[in-house]
């Protein structure tokens, strides 16, 4: 069971960034500007505003080596993961999703502000929207997490002291 939720987690994570990558590459793009990408860039680059997919690229590939490298460590390892910690972790990672999209697809999408006065900003929101509320929910999990670890803490009975030897 432990694998399956482990490889479950890791393929959401993976999706994310595929997801976010192939949004700021192109779907974010095409959606804002209306027209197809290489009409895009080519009015982008008309109005000498610049088009990188290198920001899509290295999102996707962090997130993929955060998946793996989370699904080892929950998996793979000598030591096992408490399940506290391999959900708070992959909390953590969809959580940051968020603002990591945000500033890597900023450049493609400020670029498209700037050469299209009729650009459409709420078509790419609507395509965004998944990303977001993927993060406030891991967010959301992650707090719980905490309050939980806290309540746990606060309520657990304290330990007897260890007498002195004389």
């Amino acid at each position: 069971m432990r694998k399956l939720l482990a490889t479950t987690g890791a393929a959401i994570i993976v999706a994310y960034a595929v997801y976010g990558a192939l949004l700021m590459n192109n779907w974010a793009v095409v959606a804002a500007s209306g027209i197809p990408l290489d009409e895009t860039i080519v009015q982008m680059a008309a109005m000498d505003q610049d088009y990188d997919s290198l920001g899509g690229w290295v999102f996707a590939a962090i997130g993929i080596a955060l998946a793996i490298s989370w699904l080892v460590s929950v998996i793979a390892s000598r030591r096992k993961l408490p399940a506290w910690a391999a959900i708070g972790t992959w909390s953590l990672i969809v959580a940051l999703g968020a603002p990591a999209y945000f500033f890597a697809s900023f450049a493609n999408m400020n670029s498209v502000g700037d050469t299209f006065a009729d650009w459409n900003a709420g078509a790419a929101a609507d395509l965004e929207e998944p990303l977001y509320i993927a993060s406030i929910l891991a967010l959301a999990l992650l707090a719980a997490m905490g309050i939980l670890g806290l309540r746990a803490a606060l309520t657990r009975p304290p330990r007897p002291l260890a007498q002195a030897s004389r």
